[in-house]
């Protein structure tokens, strides 16, 4: 079984465990209506992780995503409640916002030359500033004023009890692994990050492939940002607060490198269910907060623990299978001399 699959199938054998595990201790876990608020909570997550997959498989890493989301939600309320803007340029101009975070993200990592982290934790707390300036206020205080306008509190509503959210999900995973497996540019970014100085001397402009990645990432933060606001009805200053955190762990959990080159949507999209699994299953056992947090930082911290280990394995496999072929090559050409 070639490498790729048999990460995939420990992806979803872990998401089938955690989910008998939860099933097997609570009555309410395996109902119709929980299952589909598992899919609809996993959304937004997994939305943005189609972008950070990219990003990952290209080496890289993007802290600043939640930060995007809860920019581009604010500005959006603002809008809409300063200047009652029609909800279709509301999407608009939501999207139109992740990009630009995207664009900058890019441009501060391959023309500035700065490392992803510590550009996108840079841009994080840029992003997050501009929640607090766009903030609603009323007499000089913050206000969270709830959304009236339907056009947008539609993203938050279902068709024959599927939520819209969870089928732009499915559509835009689709559409993100066909464009990893199918398309040059999916060629481009595997070949970035497996062996950046290969690619270049190859013909890739690897440049271009990390700063495109970004802004896909930046695109789907403003689209994952409507349905949140479509879905919550409100925006606060917390909007999309350690969003990241949970994107990023859904990368790694669904077999994405952080040493790229590896990886694909289908194993994120498992990746951010399993988020959405371990934090509904845990919220079954009315813990504590504080409980919850520990539990949830445990299990992520085991899967990327097993990930790592599972990836030096597979390396050491590779590196022992290459000194095979280059003894075996030796001896046939010595045998031929």
């Amino acid at each position: 079984m070639r490498q790729e699959n048999m990460r995939r199938l420990i992806s979803v054998a872990s998401l089938v465990i955690i989910m008998l595990v939860f099933g097997l201790t609570s009555d309410s876990f395996f109902t119709a209506d929980n299952m589909l608020n598992i899919l609809r909570e996993c959304a937004v997550t997994g939305i943005i992780a189609i972008g950070v997959t990219f990003v990952i498989i290209t080496a890289g890493i993007d802290l600043s995503t939640g930060a995007a989301v809860g920019f581009a939600g604010m500005l959006c309320a603002n809008l809409l409640y300063n200047y009652q803007l029609s909800a279709g340029l509301i999407m608009v101009i939501s999207i139109l916002t992740g990009l630009a975070c995207g664009v900058l993200n890019g441009f501060i990592v391959t023309k500035l030359r700065v490392p992803e982290f510590i550009a996108t934790l840079s841009t994080q707390y840029l992003f997050r500033s501009m929640v607090f300036v766009f903030a609603i206020r009323e007499a000089g205080v913050i206000s969270n004023k709830k959304i009236e306008d339907p056009g947008i509190l539609i993203m938050g509503g279902s068709i024959n009890g599927i939520y819209l959210v969870t089928i732009a999900f499915v559509l835009l995973a689709v559409i993100g692994q066909i464009i990893l497996k199918k398309t040059k540019f999916g060629t481009y970014v595997y070949a970035t990050g497996a062996n950046r100085k290969s690619a270049e001397l190859s013909g890739i402009n690897t440049d271009k492939v990390r700063w495109m990645v970004f802004i896909l990432t930046g695109f789907l933060c403003g689209v994952a940002a409507i349905f949140q606001i479509g879905r919550v009805g409100s925006v606060t200053t917390d909007l999309g607060t350690g969003l990241e955190f949970d994107i990023i762990a859904a990368v790694v959990i669904g077999g994405c490198a952080f040493a790229g080159g590896r990886g694909d949507v289908f194993g994120s999209a498992v990746g951010a269910i399993f988020m959405a699994v371990l934090q509904n299953g845990i919220l079954k056992y009315n813990l504590p907060t504080a409980a919850q947090l520990v539990v949830k930082g445990v299990v992520i911290v085991i899967m990327i623990i097993f990930d790592a280990v599972y990836n030096d394995i597979m390396q050491k496999r590779i590196q022992r299978k290459a000194r095979e072929d280059d003894t075996e090559s030796a001896k046939m050409a010595g045998g031929e001399a």
